[in-house]
């Protein structure tokens, strides 16, 4: 069975004797160095493009509700004022113990394409402030749009805050919220 398989396909895929023509005479090449005359002085006059209505204004609010994690005993705790005092060469400043507070807070982009149809929305982020100062494991709890997702996270990884201090040392603080709203004003 397998043989007479094999031989069908060889009978159906046979294309007869091969036959070669006769091969051309050799071609000749000619190379020209001269170079030709040509009009370099032709312009082409572009005709003015249409002007564009630019996309409506754009306005992120950042609402910050900074909260403990459930592991923090401090969540009814009140944020006290962090004094600063004036210091001389030789004293230390010793901060007290207290809840971050935001130093640097940059609106994120309204994403483009958002604007000019017209979304608006908002992002529920969490996040956490290391002793440093900076914001790390930015995530989205809840965003009305993936758009709206990336812009907050990249905003929010920019942000600085003076850290949380506990016994005069900065720790970690887990668990910052904030709500970011994007609306068009227009």
């Amino acid at each position: 069975m397998t043989v007479g398989l094999f031989l069908l396909m060889r009978a159906l895929i046979d294309i007869g004797p091969v036959v070669f023509e006769e091969a051309p005479p050799d071609l000749e090449v000619v190379m020209n160095f001269e170079v030709a005359d040509a009009d370099i002085r032709t312009t082409t006059v572009m005709p003015e493009p249409e002007p564009v209505e630019p996309p409506p204004a754009v306005r992120t609010t950042p609402v910050d509700r900074a909260v403990p994690t459930e592991t923090d005993t401090m969540a009814n705790y009140e944020v006290p004022a962090i004094e600063t005092p004036t210091l001389s060469t030789s004293e230390v400043n010793i901060r007290r113990d207290g809840d971050p507070t935001p130093v640097v807070r940059i609106n994120p982009a309204y994403p483009t394409n958002l604007a000019q149809r017209g979304i608006e929305g908002q992002c529920d982020m969490i996040f956490d402030i290391l002793p440093n100062g900076t914001t790390a494991n930015v995530r989205a709890l809840s965003c009305s749009n993936r758009g709206f997702e990336r812009a907050s996270v990249s905003a929010i990884q920019r942000w600085r805050y003076n850290p949380q201090v506990r016994n005069g040392q900065p720790i970690t603080y887990q668990g910052a919220r904030t709500q970011l709203l994007y609306s068009l004003d227009g």
